[in-house]
Protein backbone atom coordinates (compact mmCIF):
# COMPACT_ATOMS: atom_id res chain seq x y z
CA UNK A 1 0.00 0.00 0.00
CA UNK A 2 1.46 3.79 -0.95
CA UNK A 3 2.01 5.67 1.63
CA UNK A 4 1.03 9.43 1.21
CA UNK A 5 3.04 12.05 3.28
CA UNK A 6 1.12 14.73 5.18
CA UNK A 7 -1.88 13.82 2.40
CA UNK A 8 0.42 15.37 -0.60
CA UNK A 9 3.37 13.60 -1.10
CA UNK A 10 2.91 10.10 -2.68
CA UNK A 11 6.46 8.02 -1.44
CA UNK A 12 7.71 5.77 -4.20
CA UNK A 13 10.68 3.80 -2.89
CA UNK A 14 13.45 3.41 -0.80
CA UNK A 15 16.79 5.63 -1.99
CA UNK A 16 18.89 5.37 1.01
CA UNK A 17 19.20 5.12 4.49
CA UNK A 18 21.82 6.59 7.34
CA UNK A 19 22.30 7.45 10.81
CA UNK A 20 20.21 10.58 10.76
CA UNK A 21 17.48 9.33 8.81
CA UNK A 22 16.08 7.58 5.56
CA UNK A 23 15.70 9.35 2.12
CA UNK A 24 12.96 8.23 -0.17
CA UNK A 25 11.97 9.45 -3.76
CA UNK A 26 8.49 10.78 -3.90
CA UNK A 27 5.32 12.60 -5.68
CA UNK A 28 4.31 15.99 -5.11
CA UNK A 29 0.75 15.24 -5.91
CA UNK A 30 0.21 18.81 -5.16
CA UNK A 31 2.35 20.60 -7.54
CA UNK A 32 2.80 17.07 -10.12
CA UNK A 33 6.53 17.02 -9.80
CA UNK A 34 9.28 14.27 -7.92
CA UNK A 35 10.63 15.31 -4.77
CA UNK A 36 13.22 13.75 -3.00
CA UNK A 37 11.74 13.02 1.10
CA UNK A 38 14.14 12.75 4.14
CA UNK A 39 12.35 11.26 7.63
CA UNK A 40 14.80 12.21 10.13
CA UNK A 41 15.50 9.63 12.75
CA UNK A 42 14.64 10.39 16.28
CA UNK A 43 16.90 8.75 19.03
CA UNK A 44 15.13 6.27 20.52
CA UNK A 45 16.41 7.14 24.50
CA UNK A 46 14.77 10.06 24.60
CA UNK A 47 11.81 10.93 26.98
CA UNK A 48 8.59 12.91 25.69
CA UNK A 49 9.95 16.15 26.76
CA UNK A 50 13.79 15.57 25.15
CA UNK A 51 11.54 13.96 22.04
CA UNK A 52 9.50 17.13 21.40
CA UNK A 53 12.50 19.63 21.55
CA UNK A 54 14.73 17.43 19.15
CA UNK A 55 11.76 17.69 16.84
CA UNK A 56 11.79 21.69 16.68
CA UNK A 57 15.14 21.40 16.19
CA UNK A 58 14.81 19.32 13.33
CA UNK A 59 12.36 21.84 11.80
CA UNK A 60 14.17 24.76 12.72
CA UNK A 61 17.00 23.58 11.25
CA UNK A 62 15.56 22.56 8.11
CA UNK A 63 13.64 25.56 7.89
CA UNK A 64 17.23 27.35 8.35
CA UNK A 65 18.94 24.99 5.26
CA UNK A 66 15.95 25.97 2.99
CA UNK A 67 17.19 29.59 2.56
CA UNK A 68 20.34 28.27 0.99
CA UNK A 69 20.67 29.27 -2.75
CA UNK A 70 23.47 27.84 -4.64
CA UNK A 71 24.08 26.05 -7.39
CA UNK A 72 25.86 22.99 -6.06
CA UNK A 73 23.36 22.66 -2.83
CA UNK A 74 20.47 20.40 -3.25
CA UNK A 75 17.99 22.75 -2.32
CA UNK A 76 15.30 22.03 0.99
CA UNK A 77 11.96 23.36 -0.03
CA UNK A 78 9.85 22.52 3.07
CA UNK A 79 9.73 20.24 6.52
CA UNK A 80 6.19 18.77 7.36
CA UNK A 81 5.17 16.99 10.21
CA UNK A 82 3.15 13.64 10.25
CA UNK A 83 2.55 11.63 13.11
CA UNK A 84 4.70 13.78 15.04
CA UNK A 85 7.62 12.57 12.57
CA UNK A 86 9.58 15.37 11.16
CA UNK A 87 9.85 14.66 7.17
CA UNK A 88 12.72 17.26 5.19
CA UNK A 89 11.57 17.93 1.36
CA UNK A 90 13.97 18.10 -0.82
CA UNK A 91 14.59 18.50 -5.05
CA UNK A 92 15.19 15.26 -6.09
CA UNK A 93 18.67 15.05 -7.58
CA UNK A 94 19.85 13.19 -10.91
CA UNK A 95 23.38 12.58 -10.02
CA UNK A 96 25.17 9.50 -8.10
CA UNK A 97 26.57 10.07 -4.74
CA UNK A 98 30.52 10.03 -4.68
CA UNK A 99 30.22 7.10 -2.97
CA UNK A 100 29.29 5.10 -4.72
CA UNK A 101 31.02 6.28 -7.90
CA UNK A 102 34.28 5.26 -5.76
CA UNK A 103 33.20 2.31 -5.03
CA UNK A 104 32.54 0.79 -8.96
CA UNK A 105 34.81 2.90 -10.51
CA UNK A 106 38.01 3.05 -8.22
CA UNK A 107 39.54 6.66 -7.33
CA UNK A 108 39.22 9.69 -9.05
CA UNK A 109 41.53 11.37 -11.34
CA UNK A 110 42.90 14.73 -9.27
CA UNK A 111 41.78 17.27 -11.40
CA UNK A 112 38.30 16.11 -11.15
CA UNK A 113 38.03 16.40 -7.53
CA UNK A 114 39.59 19.17 -7.46
CA UNK A 115 37.05 20.46 -9.49
CA UNK A 116 34.36 18.58 -7.36
CA UNK A 117 35.92 20.46 -4.23
CA UNK A 118 36.02 23.92 -6.14
CA UNK A 119 31.79 22.77 -6.30
CA UNK A 120 31.59 21.60 -2.56
CA UNK A 121 33.09 24.49 -1.16
CA UNK A 122 30.85 26.85 -3.49
CA UNK A 123 28.24 25.33 -1.51
CA UNK A 124 29.88 25.64 1.89
CA UNK A 125 30.67 28.98 1.64
CA UNK A 126 27.25 30.15 1.32
CA UNK A 127 26.31 27.88 4.35
CA UNK A 128 28.57 29.66 6.36
CA UNK A 129 27.68 33.37 5.20
CA UNK A 130 24.26 32.26 6.89
CA UNK A 131 25.80 30.96 9.99
CA UNK A 132 24.96 27.48 8.91
CA UNK A 133 27.28 24.69 9.50
CA UNK A 134 27.18 21.45 7.26
CA UNK A 135 28.40 19.16 9.82
CA UNK A 136 28.32 15.84 7.72
CA UNK A 137 30.40 16.54 4.38
CA UNK A 138 31.19 13.02 3.14
CA UNK A 139 31.00 11.28 -0.11
CA UNK A 140 27.62 9.99 0.53
CA UNK A 141 25.92 13.52 0.51
CA UNK A 142 28.38 14.74 -2.34
CA UNK A 143 26.17 13.85 -5.69
CA UNK A 144 27.63 13.95 -8.88
CA UNK A 145 25.59 14.65 -12.87
CA UNK A 146 26.51 13.19 -15.84
CA UNK A 147 28.07 16.07 -16.58
CA UNK A 148 30.55 16.05 -13.60
CA UNK A 149 28.95 18.61 -11.91
CA UNK A 150 28.32 18.34 -7.99
CA UNK A 151 26.22 19.26 -5.46
CA UNK A 152 25.96 19.23 -1.94
CA UNK A 153 22.83 17.65 0.06
CA UNK A 154 21.79 16.74 3.13
CA UNK A 155 21.69 20.30 4.39
CA UNK A 156 18.47 19.05 6.52
CA UNK A 157 20.27 18.30 9.53
CA UNK A 158 22.81 21.51 9.20
CA UNK A 159 23.20 23.47 12.71
CA UNK A 160 24.27 26.86 13.71
CA UNK A 161 27.92 28.01 14.15
CA UNK A 162 29.45 27.52 17.01
CA UNK A 163 27.09 24.31 18.18
CA UNK A 164 28.30 21.43 19.63
CA UNK A 165 27.26 18.15 19.00
CA UNK A 166 24.95 17.17 16.29
CA UNK A 167 25.34 14.17 13.08
CA UNK A 168 28.29 13.54 11.30
CA UNK A 169 30.02 10.52 10.49
CA UNK A 170 33.38 9.41 12.44
CA UNK A 171 35.54 8.98 9.86
CA UNK A 172 34.93 12.52 8.37
CA UNK A 173 34.44 14.29 11.26
CA UNK A 174 37.09 17.06 13.11
CA UNK A 175 38.81 16.14 15.93
CA UNK A 176 37.00 19.11 17.61
CA UNK A 177 33.98 17.36 17.45
CA UNK A 178 35.18 14.22 18.31
CA UNK A 179 36.02 15.73 20.99
CA UNK A 180 32.83 17.57 21.97
CA UNK A 181 34.07 20.82 21.08
CA UNK A 182 32.46 23.59 19.18
CA UNK A 183 31.92 23.62 15.57
CA UNK A 184 33.38 26.42 13.59
CA UNK A 185 33.18 26.41 9.47
CA UNK A 186 36.83 25.06 9.50
CA UNK A 187 35.18 21.94 10.78
CA UNK A 188 32.96 21.53 7.70
CA UNK A 189 36.66 22.14 5.84
CA UNK A 190 38.47 19.48 7.59
CA UNK A 191 35.38 16.86 6.23
CA UNK A 192 35.77 18.49 2.81
CA UNK A 193 39.27 17.42 2.99
CA UNK A 194 38.90 14.00 4.07
CA UNK A 195 36.41 13.77 1.14
CA UNK A 196 38.52 14.78 -1.57
CA UNK A 197 41.48 12.16 -0.05
CA UNK A 198 38.41 9.34 -0.41
CA UNK A 199 37.94 10.31 -3.81
CA UNK A 200 41.44 10.79 -5.23
CA UNK A 201 43.10 7.69 -3.07
CA UNK A 202 39.69 5.61 -3.39
CA UNK A 203 39.93 4.87 0.56
CA UNK A 204 38.86 7.37 3.59
CA UNK A 205 41.65 8.86 4.88
CA UNK A 206 41.61 7.35 8.87
CA UNK A 207 39.84 4.04 7.81
CA UNK A 208 40.31 1.50 10.53
CA UNK A 209 37.65 -1.95 10.64
CA UNK A 210 36.19 -0.63 14.35
CA UNK A 211 34.09 3.08 14.84
CA UNK A 212 36.25 3.66 18.32
CA UNK A 213 39.71 2.86 16.10
CA UNK A 214 38.22 5.19 13.60
CA UNK A 215 37.75 8.13 16.02
CA UNK A 216 41.02 7.50 17.57
CA UNK A 217 43.13 7.72 14.30
CA UNK A 218 41.32 11.27 13.53
CA UNK A 219 42.01 12.62 17.05
CA UNK A 220 45.87 11.14 17.49
CA UNK A 221 47.36 9.77 13.89
CA UNK A 222 48.10 11.36 10.61
CA UNK A 223 46.59 9.73 7.59
CA UNK A 224 48.92 7.90 4.92
CA UNK A 225 49.99 10.81 2.93
CA UNK A 226 47.85 10.51 -0.82
CA UNK A 227 50.07 9.21 -3.48
CA UNK A 228 47.54 9.51 -6.47
CA UNK A 229 46.74 13.43 -5.63
CA UNK A 230 49.78 15.05 -6.78
CA UNK A 231 51.97 17.91 -5.31
CA UNK A 232 49.11 20.91 -5.11
CA UNK A 233 46.12 18.84 -4.27
CA UNK A 234 48.02 16.35 -1.68
CA UNK A 235 49.52 19.39 0.27
CA UNK A 236 45.79 21.06 0.21
CA UNK A 237 44.30 17.93 1.25
CA UNK A 238 46.79 17.65 4.24
CA UNK A 239 46.69 20.88 5.60
CA UNK A 240 42.51 20.95 5.28
CA UNK A 241 42.99 17.47 7.71
CA UNK A 242 45.17 19.47 10.25
CA UNK A 243 44.05 18.54 13.86
CA UNK A 244 43.86 22.53 14.89
CA UNK A 245 40.85 24.61 13.25
CA UNK A 246 43.28 27.06 12.70
CA UNK A 247 45.78 25.47 11.34
CA UNK A 248 43.68 24.48 8.14
CA UNK A 249 43.61 27.05 5.00
CA UNK A 250 40.85 29.94 5.06
CA UNK A 251 38.46 29.01 2.32
CA UNK A 252 39.32 31.75 -0.26
CA UNK A 253 42.97 30.30 0.06
CA UNK A 254 41.59 26.91 -0.76
CA UNK A 255 39.77 27.88 -3.17
CA UNK A 256 42.70 29.29 -4.97
CA UNK A 257 45.02 25.93 -4.24
CA UNK A 258 41.93 23.89 -5.78
CA UNK A 259 41.50 25.95 -8.86
CA UNK A 260 45.49 25.87 -9.63
CA UNK A 261 45.00 21.95 -9.11
CA UNK A 262 42.43 21.58 -11.95
CA UNK A 263 44.99 22.92 -14.28
CA UNK A 264 48.16 21.15 -12.93
CA UNK A 265 49.55 18.36 -14.49
CA UNK A 266 49.91 15.53 -11.37
CA UNK A 267 53.38 15.42 -9.64
CA UNK A 268 54.04 12.59 -7.37
CA UNK A 269 53.63 14.39 -3.55
CA UNK A 270 56.04 13.84 -1.05
CA UNK A 271 54.65 15.30 2.39
CA UNK A 272 57.50 18.21 3.68
CA UNK A 273 56.31 17.41 7.02
CA UNK A 274 54.73 14.98 9.66
CA UNK A 275 52.46 16.20 11.87
CA UNK A 276 52.90 16.48 15.52
CA UNK A 277 49.90 16.14 17.64
CA UNK A 278 48.93 19.55 19.09
CA UNK A 279 48.88 18.49 23.04
CA UNK A 280 45.17 20.32 23.36
CA UNK A 281 43.87 17.37 21.21
CA UNK A 282 45.97 14.52 21.98
CA UNK A 283 45.62 14.77 25.71
CA UNK A 284 41.83 14.95 25.36
CA UNK A 285 41.81 11.16 23.68
CA UNK A 286 38.28 11.28 24.57
CA UNK A 287 36.06 10.54 21.67
CA UNK A 288 31.86 11.11 21.89
CA UNK A 289 30.43 9.16 19.04
CA UNK A 290 26.81 7.88 18.44
CA UNK A 291 26.67 8.79 22.37
CA UNK A 292 29.18 6.32 23.43
CA UNK A 293 32.45 7.56 24.74
CA UNK A 294 35.74 5.93 23.43
CA UNK A 295 38.95 6.49 25.90
CA UNK A 296 42.45 6.22 23.98
CA UNK A 297 45.84 6.01 26.00
CA UNK A 298 48.60 8.08 24.73
CA UNK A 299 52.47 7.17 25.96
CA UNK A 300 54.62 9.78 27.42
CA UNK A 301 57.03 10.44 29.84
CA UNK A 302 57.42 12.62 32.98
CA UNK A 303 55.60 13.19 36.31
CA UNK A 304 52.60 11.84 37.23
CA UNK A 305 50.92 14.23 39.73
CA UNK A 306 49.32 13.80 42.95
CA UNK A 307 46.57 11.50 41.44
CA UNK A 308 47.46 7.62 40.52
CA UNK A 309 43.76 6.43 40.04
CA UNK A 310 40.43 8.42 39.91
CA UNK A 311 39.01 8.82 43.42
CA UNK A 312 35.62 7.70 44.44
CA UNK A 313 33.32 10.60 43.26
CA UNK A 314 30.70 9.63 45.74
CA UNK A 315 32.79 9.66 48.62
CA UNK A 316 34.03 13.26 47.48
CA UNK A 317 30.52 14.72 48.16
CA UNK A 318 28.88 12.93 50.31
CA UNK A 319 25.05 11.90 50.60
CA UNK A 320 24.75 13.87 53.48
CA UNK A 321 26.02 16.67 52.08
CA UNK A 322 24.61 16.39 48.39
CA UNK A 323 20.89 15.92 50.30
CA UNK A 324 21.28 19.55 52.36
CA UNK A 325 22.10 20.62 48.76
CA UNK A 326 19.24 19.30 46.90
CA UNK A 327 17.62 20.26 49.85
CA UNK A 328 16.72 17.90 51.87
CA UNK A 329 14.12 14.64 51.04
CA UNK A 330 14.43 11.54 49.60
CA UNK A 331 17.79 11.46 47.21
CA UNK A 332 18.49 8.91 44.96
CA UNK A 333 22.55 8.45 44.20
CA UNK A 334 23.90 6.63 41.09
CA UNK A 335 27.47 5.84 40.41
CA UNK A 336 27.03 4.61 36.23
CA UNK A 337 30.81 4.28 35.92
CA UNK A 338 34.22 4.98 37.78
CA UNK A 339 34.70 8.62 38.30
CA UNK A 340 30.98 9.62 37.95
CA UNK A 341 28.77 10.01 40.70
CA UNK A 342 24.91 11.69 40.70
CA UNK A 343 22.66 12.80 42.94
CA UNK A 344 18.74 13.05 42.19
CA UNK A 345 15.58 13.83 43.67
CA UNK A 346 13.00 12.74 41.51
CA UNK A 347 9.45 14.14 40.91
CA UNK A 348 7.66 10.82 38.86
CA UNK A 349 9.67 9.74 36.03
CA UNK A 350 11.85 12.84 35.75
CA UNK A 351 14.48 14.34 38.04
CA UNK A 352 13.59 17.16 38.95
CA UNK A 353 17.11 18.57 41.01
CA UNK A 354 19.94 17.02 40.48
CA UNK A 355 24.17 17.32 41.48
CA UNK A 356 26.47 15.36 39.29
CA UNK A 357 30.36 15.18 39.44
CA UNK A 358 32.54 13.76 36.79
CA UNK A 359 36.19 13.22 37.40
CA UNK A 360 39.45 12.18 35.02
CA UNK A 361 42.56 11.38 36.14
CA UNK A 362 45.72 12.30 33.50
CA UNK A 363 49.14 10.95 32.98
CA UNK A 364 52.02 12.07 31.31
CA UNK A 365 51.70 12.78 27.75
CA UNK A 366 54.11 13.89 24.59
CA UNK A 367 56.55 14.80 26.71
CA UNK A 368 54.44 16.83 29.37
CA UNK A 369 53.59 15.74 32.71
CA UNK A 370 50.26 14.71 34.16
CA UNK A 371 49.77 18.18 35.81
CA UNK A 372 50.42 20.08 32.62
CA UNK A 373 48.20 17.67 30.85
CA UNK A 374 45.70 18.26 33.16
CA UNK A 375 46.60 22.25 32.63
CA UNK A 376 45.93 22.12 28.97
CA UNK A 377 42.55 19.95 29.25
CA UNK A 378 41.33 22.44 31.45
CA UNK A 379 42.47 25.52 29.73
CA UNK A 380 40.86 24.06 26.30
CA UNK A 381 37.85 23.15 28.09
CA UNK A 382 37.86 26.68 29.07
CA UNK A 383 38.56 28.52 25.46
CA UNK A 384 36.12 26.58 24.61
CA UNK A 385 32.92 27.46 27.29
CA UNK A 386 33.95 31.27 26.79
CA UNK A 387 33.20 30.85 23.01
CA UNK A 388 30.31 29.39 23.52
CA UNK A 389 28.00 32.07 25.31
CA UNK A 390 24.83 33.42 23.86
CA UNK A 391 20.97 32.08 22.35
CA UNK A 392 20.68 29.53 20.03
CA UNK A 393 17.13 28.32 19.63
CA UNK A 394 15.68 28.01 22.76
CA UNK A 395 18.98 27.50 24.98
CA UNK A 396 21.06 30.27 26.44
CA UNK A 397 24.55 29.89 27.56
CA UNK A 398 26.38 32.28 29.64
CA UNK A 399 29.51 34.01 29.89
CA UNK A 400 31.78 32.06 32.16
CA UNK A 401 33.17 32.99 35.28
CA UNK A 402 36.28 32.66 37.06
CA UNK A 403 36.32 31.02 40.73
CA UNK A 404 38.77 31.39 43.37
CA UNK A 405 39.61 28.97 46.15
CA UNK A 406 38.42 25.88 44.01
CA UNK A 407 41.11 23.61 43.02
CA UNK A 408 44.27 25.31 41.51
CA UNK A 409 42.13 26.43 38.53
CA UNK A 410 37.91 26.53 38.17
CA UNK A 411 35.50 28.36 36.46
CA UNK A 412 31.52 28.04 36.50
CA UNK A 413 29.12 28.81 33.41
CA UNK A 414 25.27 28.80 33.57
CA UNK A 415 22.78 27.70 30.71
CA UNK A 416 19.25 27.82 30.23
CA UNK A 417 16.83 26.20 28.04
CA UNK A 418 12.91 26.94 27.88
CA UNK A 419 10.66 23.85 27.55
CA UNK A 420 8.74 25.45 24.18
CA UNK A 421 8.79 28.54 21.90
CA UNK A 422 7.10 30.97 23.12
CA UNK A 423 4.17 31.23 25.64
CA UNK A 424 5.12 29.60 28.73
CA UNK A 425 8.87 30.28 29.51
CA UNK A 426 9.55 27.81 32.40
CA UNK A 427 12.43 25.43 31.70
CA UNK A 428 15.83 23.51 32.97
CA UNK A 429 18.57 25.04 34.42
CA UNK A 430 22.07 23.41 34.63
CA UNK A 431 25.21 25.39 36.81
CA UNK A 432 28.43 23.62 36.26
CA UNK A 433 31.33 24.15 37.43
CA UNK A 434 34.99 22.70 35.92
CA UNK A 435 38.02 22.35 38.37
CA UNK A 436 42.00 21.40 38.17
CA UNK A 437 43.80 20.32 40.54
CA UNK A 438 47.49 18.96 40.22
CA UNK A 439 46.72 16.33 37.24
CA UNK A 440 42.88 15.72 37.36
CA UNK A 441 40.19 17.36 36.17
CA UNK A 442 36.55 17.79 37.68
CA UNK A 443 33.02 18.75 36.69
CA UNK A 444 30.02 19.68 38.73
CA UNK A 445 26.68 20.32 36.84
CA UNK A 446 23.63 21.48 39.24
CA UNK A 447 20.75 20.39 37.40
CA UNK A 448 17.32 22.27 38.25
CA UNK A 449 13.43 22.05 36.31
CA UNK A 450 10.69 24.32 36.10
CA UNK A 451 12.42 27.52 36.91
CA UNK A 452 12.39 30.21 34.98
CA UNK A 453 15.94 31.49 34.39
CA UNK A 454 19.20 31.44 36.20
CA UNK A 455 19.76 32.71 39.70
CA UNK A 456 22.60 33.81 42.45
CA UNK A 457 21.01 31.27 44.45
CA UNK A 458 21.38 28.24 42.67
CA UNK A 459 24.77 29.25 41.62
CA UNK A 460 26.03 29.15 45.04
CA UNK A 461 25.02 26.05 45.49
CA UNK A 462 27.09 24.30 42.46
CA UNK A 463 30.05 26.33 43.51
CA UNK A 464 29.59 25.52 47.49
CA UNK A 465 29.34 21.66 45.98
CA UNK A 466 32.63 22.05 44.01
CA UNK A 467 34.34 23.59 47.45
CA UNK A 468 33.25 20.33 49.14
CA UNK A 469 34.64 18.40 46.24
CA UNK A 470 37.63 19.91 46.33
CA UNK A 471 38.29 20.20 50.34
CA UNK A 472 38.08 16.42 49.79
CA UNK A 473 40.23 16.04 47.41
CA UNK A 474 43.34 17.60 49.36
CA UNK A 475 44.44 15.46 52.77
Amino acid sequence: MEYVLAGRYRLVERLGEGGAGTVWHARDERLGRDVAVKQVRIPDHLDAASRAAFVEQAIHEARSAGRLRDPSIVMVHDVVLDQGLPWIIMDLATGRSLDKIIKESGPLPPHIVARIGLQVLSALEVAHAHGILHQDVKPANILLDADGTAMLTDFGVAAPVGGVGGGGSPGYMPPERLNGLPAGPPSDLFSLGASLYTAVEGRPPFHREMQAAVAAAVLLHDPPPPERAGRELGRLILDLLAKQPERRPQPREARERLTASVNTAPVAYRPRRRWKLPAALALAAVAVVGGVTYAFAVPGAGEQGRFADVPDACALLGDAQAKALLGGGKVDRQAPMPGECAWKVWKGSRAELSISVRLAVHGPQGGHDGPQVAALVFDNDRTAAAASDGTAFRKTTYKIRDLRGVGEAAFAQDSYETYQMGGDDSGQAWYRVALRDSNLTAEIVYNVHDVKGVDGRRQRVAEEAARQVTSSLRP
